[in-house]
């Protein structure tokens, strides 16, 4: 029999073979993009939780690789898992609101201060009404100012009970600071705020060296009025709104406009004379000669005293590729009283905009407008001297630890600061 021997046809692929390698490599693939976005994911919840800084540095580095609506997203799923990590927490007996953010020693030990409501104050030299409705001189030992009252959203003790804050260089309390819990079904969303009489301080607003800008134009200094920047005149700064690619809001400072306004829109609105307005741009407000600053960030969050429905809209035109708004994260706003004599900063922990917004209206804020978001942009301090030199003191330590003394120096991004009115 005559032996036959066939060499293999390598003229054609051996489609047995390479189909079955083909489709493991594309799970490989699969699979390595899921782990690296799974391993990101534990980054970014480690960053947010250890160093807030690094987490809004990730965040940004993100937003110019994979774009705002994705990283808004991602950050969505990290808030969601710090907040779920909360609950549990609590849940098992672990929390307390007020030792966890430093607002107060404990919610338990907080000094009473028995407030009625808004008492009006007139200084020495005013003439003041007396009870039969004629009007004497004003003596030199007056009532001193007092916020309104709030009424308390929970059974936590001490909630809306003012306490002395920020005095100025006469000794008077300028700004006294209390919390509510607006949200039942999380204890731990202790929200604080400061009220600040603007009868007493003013209002300065200042722009980032590099945010709020349009493209192209040149840097601002991100500094405030070296004058300011003394013992006993600087007394509280905070942080400001957006970036300016999350929504393009309009601000303006010392009469340099940085971005135009936007009609429809929630603004804080200073003036020559030091007056404040807060109000719907292009309703309320409209840009005059002798309006200095303004900063818009979105719609208003309370108007006339009402919760503004649109908080419920996550429309990027109105908040920007930012976080959803339902999401639960670290919120910062600004309020007004009607009279515009008292300004309002609110802020907290794992915030929903409804609940920031319960808050603004229990705190008697008839205009606000949310301000920055997410831990590490939300910050006010307090200043006080030591020796020659200025410390800033956060309102809530054990949230607000990563560049505490950013606004002294010179801030890259957008802010407020709050000087005593006897010192100018």
């Amino acid at each position: 029999m005559k032996e036959i021997n066939e060499e293999p046809d390598n003229s054609k692929p051996d489609t047995r073979r390479q189909k079955p390698s083909i489709r493991k490599r594309r799970w490989l693939w699969a699979g390595g993009i899921v782990a690296a976005i799974f391993v990101l994911f534990v980054v970014l919840v480690t960053l947010v939780n250890t160093n807030p800084y690094l987490g809004a540095e990730g965040a940004d580095w993100l937003r110019g690789i994979i774009g705002d609506k994705a990283v808004a997203g991602l950050e969505m799923l990290v808030f969601q898992v710090q907040d779920d990590l909360q609950k549990l927490k609590y849940s098992l007996g672990m929390g307390n609101p007020a030792g966890d953010y430093g607002a107060f020693p404990t919610s338990t030990a907080i000094p009473t201060l028995a407030l009625k409501t808004n008492t009006p104050y007139h200084p020495p030299g005013t003439m003041t009404p007396t009870m039969t409705g004629t009007l004497e001189p004003t003596p030199t030992a007056t009532v001193p100012w007092q916020p309104a009252t709030v009424p308390p959203l929970s059974m936590a003790k001490n909630e809306g009970v003012w306490i002395p804050y920020i005095q100025n260089a006469l000794g008077q309390t300028v700004a006294y600071k209390t919390f509510v819990q607006p949200d039942p079904s999380r204890p731990y969303t202790l929200v604080t705020i400061v009220a600040i009489d603007l009868t007493q301080t003013r209002l300065h607003y200042v722009l980032g060296a590099i945010d709020p800008t349009l493209p192209g134009e040149p840097p601002h200094s991100g500094k405030m009025n070296l004058a300011d920047r003394a013992a006993n005149i600087l007394l509280a700064e905070f942080n400001g709104g957006f970036q300016a690619r999350h929504g393009q809001f309009g601000a303006m400072a010392n009469g340099s406009q940085a971005l135009p306004p936007r009609d429809g829109l929630g603004t804080v609105a200073i003036y020559q004379n030091g007056d404040v307005r807060l109000g719907e741009w292009g309703t309320d407000l409209f840009l005059s000669a002798d309006m200095t600053a303004f900063r818009q960030n979105g719609p208003l969050v309370i108007r006339k005293g009402q919760i503004n429905s649109q908080i419920y809209n996550n429309s990027p035109q109105d908040w920007g590729y930012t976080v959803i708004d339902v999401s639960p994260t670290v919120r910062s706003g600004i309020g007004l009283s009607q009279d515009n004599q008292t300004l309002y900063y609110f802020c907290g922990p794992s915030l929903t905009m409804e609940a920031l917004a319960k808050s603004m209206q229990a705190a008697g804020a008839y205009n606000a407008i949310q301000l920055d978001i997410n831990n590490y942009w939300v910050l006010f301090v307090k200043i006080t001297p030591s020796g020659s030199k200025l410390t800033a003191e956060p309102l809530l330590p054990r949230l607000m630890v990563d560049g505490v003394e950013r606004y002294l120096t010179q801030s890259p991004r957008d802010f407020f600061y709050i000087t005593g009115l006897n010192n100018k």
